[in-house]
């Protein structure tokens, strides 16, 4: 579902752009583990407020891969240990976190820790970072009061249509849900004197 409200947040002030748009300051596009990365994390708090939410669901959770192209190596257990019961693997689709669990799982993907997913209360808000520390919120609120604070932080609020890394679902291959049918399946099958190997891919790019 779009969100009637989209920001792209960043620390990047929107007058050091050129005509097409690129930004051409001195910001670092990597976090400052300090003080900027702070207010990213307060916008974030901040826009969930005025919407009104106080837990986020995860969806789409992925880790880098044995390739890893981002700045930085990612972090033992992705930076997921402490945030999460289980550390890895609580992280997965469908995973509810208190708000401030969730401000948190902002931190790793704004420091490239190689963990990355959307944070989302289904039709009212959404929350996640892009490349160079894009940070991409959504409401069903305009969320005056919040704009007004991410200003006051340092940060620029820029109004958009959509984000650009909107999730679009992919169409290839069965998807079904792991549900009772499902099983129900898998035990006829293994009564019947069957061999089953069942894969799950819980996190994009982990499997068990």
């Amino acid at each position: 579902m779009q969100l009637s409200y989209v920001f792209r947040v960043s620390k990047y002030d929107p007058a050091d752009r050129d005509d097409h748009g690129y930004y051409t300051g001195v910001e670092d596009i990597t976090s400052d583990h300090g003080e900027v990365e702070a207010a990213y994390l307060q916008a974030v708090q901040a826009f969930a407020a005025d919407t009104g939410v106080d837990r986020l669901t995860v969806r789409e959770p992925e880790v880098s891969s044995f390739v890893h192209f981002g700045v930085k190596a990612p972090l033992d257990g992705f930076g997921l240990g402490t945030l999460l019961p289980g550390g890895l693997a609580g992280f997965h689709d469908g995973a509810e976190v208190p708000l401030d669990t969730a401000v948190e799982l902002v931190r790793p993907m704004l420091r490239d820790s190689g963990a990355w997913c959307r944070l989302e209360a289904e039709g009212a808000f959404a929350v996640h970072i892009g490349w160079d520390q894009y940070l991409y919120i959504g409401s069903s609120q305009p969320c005056h009061a919040a704009l007004a604070h991410t200003r006051e932080l340092g940060l620029y609020p820029e109004r958009l249509d959509a984000s650009p890394y909107d999730f679009e679902p992919d169409e290839d291959g069965v998807l079904r849900p792991g549900d009772d049918d499902f099983w129900s399946g898998r035990r006829r099958a293994v009564s019947g004197g069957r061999s089953i190997l069942l894969e799950e891919i819980y996190v994009q790019n982990a499997s068990r």
